[in-house]
Formats: structure tokens, sequence, C-alpha cells
């Protein structure tokens, strides 16, 4: 039993007292995720029942995986950078005035909401 004991012992110091680092360098250097962000729609309205248009979000910090939501629903989403996002606006999404919100989903983190103005003709 001293034997095994002594053997558990000699190995955990033998783990601890390791060469091996991080490829990072810093064993406690940690992850930071940015949260998107939008900055402008372009465009940032149009009239009631216009046709349908690709519509481009300019903002910071969009992945590969980034989904836009129109009204709370998800869009096709065509990523270009990692600034810039496209997506198709159709003819039932204009067809009430009122103000659209619109926010970005990636990384697991939503961006910040900005409305989407469908005015009055």
């Amino acid at each position: 039993m001293r034997y095994y004991f002594g053997l558990l012992l000699v190995s955990l110091f033998a783990i601890g007292c390791g060469t091996t680092r991080p490829a990072s360098g810093d064993p406690f250097k940690m992850f930071v995720v940015s949260v998107p962000s939008i900055t402008t729609l372009t465009p940032n309205s149009v009239p009631v029942n216009s046709v349908p248009f690709a519509m481009t979000i300019n903002g910071s910090n969009f992945g590969t995986d980034a989904v836009v939501f129109w009204h709370g629903t998800p869009q096709s989403t065509f990523v270009l950078t990692s600034s810039q996002l496209m997506f198709n606006v159709t003819n039932a999404d204009l067809m009430f005035t009122g103000l659209v919100p619109i926010y970005v989903r990636t990384g697991g983190q939503n961006s910040n909401t900005v409305d989407f103005d469908v005015t009055p003709q």
C-alpha cells in the first residue's frame, strides 16, 4: 500500500512540474469575445409597399455565423466582411408602416437593435 501511495505522489509531482505550456505562452490568458454592433442600415427607411431590395448592415464584430433578425425573425444573411452584412427585404416585409427592430446574432451574442422605418406614402 505504501508503495502505491508513494508512486501516486511521485506521479502527481511529475505532472505538476511539467514544462509544457499553452500555445499562447500565458496559462492565465482568457478568451475575449467582442459584442457585435450595428452602426448603420442602408437604406434606413423606405415607403410602405416599396419594391424588394438588399439591405446592407454596417457595424463591427460580425462572425461568419452572423444572422440578421428582422422583427425577431432570422433572415438568410450574407456575410461580406466582419463589418458588413446583407440580406434581402421582401414584399411581405414592406406591407405595413412602422418601425422594424433589426439586430444581429453572432457568436451567441446579440448586437444592439436599430430600427428600420417603413414610412407612409
